[in-house]
């Protein structure tokens, strides 16, 4: 397969393992035509990185027995502050959570219900916004202290039966 080809499928996505092993190694092999020398470090790049990973780390020093325990000590320590802070922020947004559900409910369901209207009525203590309720309210008050129409004529009579 032409080399072309292969860097296109390798752009797309569409190349095996093995066909990226080919190209890395093609990259870093030296010889590479100029017009395709812009990918040598990328190419290069991804080898080092592979190389890295299938090597085992050689660098290792054998450590003492109690600097070990020490630093597992010192991970213990730290894993407990860690999840004390955990506790402690999940406890505090829980807080917060209750208390702006709170607010919330008080700004949607005031106590008052008067709260959210400027036009209301307070009578026997309760408080009415609506303007039909309290008309109906007003001309029943009115008519329990209204005075029937034959009683009050009655009463002018007697006055004028007085006067005379």
């Amino acid at each position: 397969m032409n080399i072309d080809e292969l860097l296109n499928r390798y752009f797309e996505g569409e190349t095996s393992s093995e066909e990226e092993r080919e190209l890395r190694a093609f990259f870093t092999s030296g010889n590479v035509p100029d017009r395709l020398a812009v990918y040598t470090p990328m190419f290069a790049y991804l080898e080092e990185e592979g190389r890295k990973e299938r090597q085992p780390d050689e660098a290792l020093i054998p450590i003492d027995e109690d600097i070990l325990s020490m630093l597992d000590a010192e991970k213990v320590e730290e894993k407990k502050a860690f999840t004390l802070r955990s506790v402690l922020y999940l406890v505090s947004g829980i807080a917060a959570s209750f208390l702006l559900l709170l607010g919330l409910n008080h700004l949607l369901n005031p106590v008052d219900p008067c709260f959210c209207s400027d036009n209301y009525v307070v009578i026997n203590g309760r408080c009415y916004t609506d303007i039909h309720k309290v008309r109906s309210m007003a001309l029943e008050a009115l008519q329990e202290v209204a005075t029937p129409a034959d009683e009050y004529v009655d009463d002018l009579r007697s006055l004028f039966d007085d006067n005379e």
